[in-house]
């Protein structure tokens, strides 16, 4: 019997890359909530197993006759300027769930709202934006519901992926942006490091869980650390930029900058600098036996630039 899959976010970046991976398994039912269908690059009308949903989160009660039939959901979809999408919608979302029939729940978080053991972060509540502000108490509220023991958590780190058939995540359209800069940006730098994964590789581990069992509940996505000293110094080898030297970035000047251009820091701006250090207890596709070939910035960057044509 074919599996029902209900899919949220199925527009963004990582959605087209998992669509991709999904879309031809005739084991599963593809059911795809999005409020426009034209953002949907990926070819799915001829698709049988395959139907569009026209709808949103903060309406999802429209559809609980339909949920209350799944077997699994996806929950990728995620509201940046407002906190009420990625707490009460969610909540509405899961609270529509039968424990007893929807098996498995992969619901995608932030790694920005953990610290360094993976453990919520307290400040993401006290200073976080809406959208990190929202994760953080939908995560802390996740055990109350019954669903839970369904759940695994995924807390992706810093997303990059997108070419003409996957929309560009907004970590890579910055990288595009960044490519004009190069001649000034890499001699500056910042005492600060983060982890970095491809929204394929986010795929394909999604891919891995609705197939495989795991004792594991939460995963945090992320290769391994780098600092942002050797990222800019990586991203100008790859584009044949020579640094010379790298002058240290500190925060007295950022808040300079900031209020020479009129431009106000939000709290988790201040927050982030100050912190600097972005490092968790990652996994990334090896972790489950799976082969990927981009886990450097060379090779991030070269399938960015081949995509781009540029």
């Amino acid at each position: 019997m074919k599996k029902k899959i209900f899919i949220t976010g199925i527009s963004g970046c990582v959605g087209h890359y998992l669509f991709d991976v999904l879309a031809n398994n005739p084991d599963y039912e593809l059911y795809l909530l999005t409020r426009n269908p034209r953002k949907i690059r990926s070819e799915y009308h001829t698709n049988p197993n395959i139907e569009i949903i026209r709808g949103e989160l903060k309406n999802i009660e429209r559809h609980s006759d339909l949920i209350k039939q799944m077997d699994i959901v996806i929950h990728m979809a995620a509201i940046w300027g407002e906190q009420e999408g990625n707490l009460d919608y969610s909540l509405d979302l899961f609270k529509l769930l039968n424990p007893e029939k929807c098996k498995k729940v992969i619901y995608f978080s932030t790694a920005s709202i953990l610290d360094t053991n993976n453990q919520p972060l307290k400040e993401a509540e006290k200073l976080g934006t809406h959208y990190i502000r929202g994760k953080y108490l939908f995560y802390k509220k996740l055990p109350e519901l019954n669903i839970h023991p369904n759940v695994i958590t995924l807390f992706p780190t810093w997303v990059l992926g997108g070419d003409h058939r996957h929309p560009y995540s907004h970590a890579s359209a910055g990288m595009l942006r960044m490519q004009s800069w190069l001649w000034l940006i890499r001699f500056f730098t910042i005492d600060a490091s983060f982890h970095f994964i491809h929204a394929r590789d986010i795929a394909n581990i999604v891919k891995y869980l609705l197939e495989n069992e795991t004792q594991e509940r939460n995963f945090v996505l992320g290769n391994r650390p780098i600092t942002v000293s050797k990222f800019v110094k990586e991203t100008c080898h790859f584009f044949k930029k020579r640094v010379y030297f790298q002058i240290p970035i500190f925060l007295p000047l950022v808040k300079m900058l900031a209020f020479l251009t009129n431009r106000k820091l939000h709290p988790w701006d201040l927050f982030c600098f100050e912190k600097r250090h972005f490092q968790h207890k990652t996994v990334s596709t090896e972790y489950f036996g799976l082969k990927s070939e981009l886990q450097s910035v060379e090779q991030i960057l070269s399938d960015l630039v081949r995509s781009k044509g540029v």
